[in-house]
Order: structure tokens, then C-alpha cells, then sequence
């Protein structure tokens, strides 16, 4: 794939709703209904209420060229098992009209943050599959360079993930992202 395709795809990726990210990657959900006694206990329970878990993997392909020794392939990356966890609701008692409000885009905020950790994955999923193909000299080469860009791969990811959350400082700075990853802050204002 080249750059110019990568970039129409990856901005096709970013243009689509929280949902359909859920569905193109086929996320499981699991979300639970929060009870706590006061507002104000909603964040001290936990800072980051939701966790999005993606595994990250890659395959090598290769295969000998002709009756050389050569070998030529590649790297494929993939999101495998996709599972986001998040509040179904936020509950306590004497909630108001406002309360609950409030607490329901609390809710839809920490689900868009947990998305923006797929959206992540995605366009660097495909930004690393558009590398184009491993040439080596033979069979050992070839593995040891495959290999290596499987790792750099994995470590980027990782490293990817880091600095989204370091920016959003967890989703509560949501606000400084940039495209479809930017949204509401994941901030319970308990007025």
C-alpha cells in the first residue's frame, strides 16, 4: 500500500463514530453499573475508570525467492482481541435530573477515551503494514530482520498508547487531542 492510500485510509478510520470503531474491530464491552454514596466518591474509587485492552500482534511472511537462497516477505500487524472496560452508569443517592446528566457524560466521555486507544491502534496498525517488503540475503536474515520490525512495531505501539494518555492525562485533558480523538474531558463535575 502506498503512503498516499495509507493516508486515505487511516483518515476514512478517523472519521468514523465511537460505534463503528466498536464494531470494526469487533470489541467486547464490559461495562458495570457504579454505586457509590456521594458524587464526589465517583473518581475517588478509582482515577481512571475505564480500560481499553488491545492485543497488538504481528505475523511474519516469507518464502524463498525462485532457486535462489534469497528470501523476501513481510511484517502484517493486527489488532486481536479488543476489550473495552467502562461504567454503565453512574449511580448514588439523591441523584438529580442535573446529577444524572452530568454523570451520563461522564460516562460517554471515558467510552470515547477508551475508543481513542482503538483509534490509536488502527492508524498504527496500518501506517506499519504499509512498509513494503523484507529482503535478505537468506532465511536467517530474513527472520532476524522480520524480527526486528515485529518488535520496533510492538514497542511503538506501546509507546503510542503512552503518549495518548500522557496528553489526555487519562482522558481528563481529553480536550487537547487532536481530529476525532479529541472530546469531552473524563471530569465528574459534582457541584
Amino acid at each position: 500500500m502506498n503512503a498516499r492510500a495509507a493516508l486515505l485510509l487511516a483518515s476514512s478510520l478517523l472519521s468514523s463514530s465511537d460505534e463503528e470503531v466498536v464494531q470494526r474491530v469487533h470489541a467486547r464491552i464490559v461495562a458495570e453499573n457504579v454505586l457509590v454514596q456521594a458524587c464526589t466518591d465517583v473518581q475517588a474509587r478509582d482515577p481512571e475508570p475505564g480500560l481499553a485492552s488491545i492485543h497488538f500482534s504481528y505475523e511474519i511472511h516469507g518464502a524463498r525467492v525462485g532457486t535462489t537462497a534469497r528470501y523476501a516477505g513481510r511484517v502484517t500487524f493486527a489488532l486481536g482481541e479488543v476489550t473495552l472496560r467502562v461504567p454503565k452508569s453512574i449511580v448514588w443517592k439523591g441523584m438529580t435530573s442535573a446529577d444524572r446528566e452530568r454523570a451520563d457524560a461522564f460516562v460517554r466521555a471515558i467510552y470515547h477515551h477508551e475508543v481513542g486507544h482503538v483509534r490509536i491502534g488502527e492508524l498504527l496498525r496500518d501506517a506499519l503494514n504499509a512498509n513494503g517488503t523484507i529482503n535478505a540475503a537468506d532465511y536467517f536474515a530474513f527472520g532476524a530482520q522480520a524480527d526486528a520490525l515485529g518488535r520496533e512495531g510492538f514497542e511503538r505501539f506501546k509507546h503510542e498508547e503512552a503518549a495518548y494518555d500522557e496528553l489526555t492525562d487519562h482522558g481528563r485533558k481529553q480536550h487537547l487531542a487532536s481530529g476525532e480523538l479529541a472530546g469531552p474531558d473524563t471530569v465528574l463535575d459534582c457541584r
